[in-house]
């Protein structure tokens, strides 16, 4: 009889030590958090989290687009790190590389007229520009430059309607060597790209999924082709920082432009994530750091 109850106990422990944990793994936060350093599963204070970037030459933010309160807290942050000494490059989704040199002019001061119409904000954004101009304040008070890292409208159109008759060569061969098979990339957009939009002519819907999914790739991996060229070409000194500011669905997990990024280039980087405060939980791996932003007031009737 004891022979057989250790065997059973010996089967139970293999099981166990074998099975997987039902998935997704998720941190509690603690209600204090301002910033969560999701590797060290814990709370940490601005200084610290300063302390923490200063090896790094490379980070990627994410945005939440209609969070004007988010937007404040990174221009905090963005101010805290160029006053420590960092020389910040911050590289926006918002624009392109055609708009650099009026990205220029504005953060040096030396452009004098109405800068979201010479850049064609309402067309790029889609939100208001009051809510992102701490943010660039930020970037022009501490002498930092301002970049662009999206598609043209033209190449995006292109993109969108797999139409490429007209586009460079250079385009063209982007286009078709585009990495489809990162699956966890491919299942965290599933739910989005579940029914076809603007399905074109003889087109079914397997076949429009899957170009919705190829311009979402293009996206994440044009963004990460142009931040890595930013780094060969910007970062010189330890003290120059590139903060790669996009939507946080390319870089949650750390599969969306971060992992291009991390193709083309072997300069080390970290992501940090926004979240509302009162968030109870994240997953595992989300990101390296969460940063709380003051969530918005409960509408009145809302429950």
């Amino acid at each position: 009889m004891q022979n057989f109850s250790a065997l059973f106990f010996a089967a139970l422990l293999f099981l166990t030590g074998c099975s997987r944990p039902e998935l997704p793994l998720q941190h509690t936060i603690p209600k204090s958090c301002t910033i969560y350093d999701m590797r060290q599963a814990a709370c940490i204070d601005e200084a610290e989290l300063l302390r923490r970037l200063s090896p790094f030459r490379v980070v990627f933010a994410g945005d939440h687009h209609a969070e004007p309160a988010m937007h404040a807290v990174l221009a905090a942050l963005i101010e805290k790190l160029g006053k420590s000494g960092r020389n910040v490059l911050l590289a926006n989704e918002w624009f392109t590389p055609g708009d650099d040199a009026l990205l220029s002019q504005y953060v040096s001061g030396a452009f004098d007229g109405n800068f979201t119409d010479a850049v064609g904000w309402k067309k790029k954004a889609g939100y208001p520009f009051a809510s992102y101009a701490p943010v660039y304040a930020a970037v022009k008070d501490t002498g930092g430059r301002l970049y662009g890292v999206n598609m043209e409208k033209d190449f995006q159109k292109a993109l969108s309607e797999n139409n490429l008759t007209n586009a460079a060569g250079e385009e063209r061969r982007f286009y078709a060597s585009l990495d489809l098979n990162l699956s966890a990339h491919r299942k965290m957009f599933a739910p989005f790209f579940s029914r076809c939009h603007a399905r074109q002519t003889g087109e079914d819907d397997e076949a429009c999924l899957e170009r919705m999914y190829r311009v979402q790739v293009a996206w994440d991996s044009y963004m990460a082709q142009q931040s890595a060229a930013l780094a060969a070409a910007q970062l010189h000194t330890p003290k120059d920082l590139l903060i790669v500011f996009a939507g946080a669905m390319h870089l949650a997990y750390g599969i969306g432009i971060n992992a291009r990024f991390a193709r083309r280039s072997r300069e080390p980087f970290v992501t940090i994530l926004p979240v509302p405060e009162g968030t109870a939980n994240a997953d595992v791996g989300e990101a390296d750091y969460l940063l709380f932003y003051p969530a918005k007031p409960a509408e009145e009737g809302d429950e």
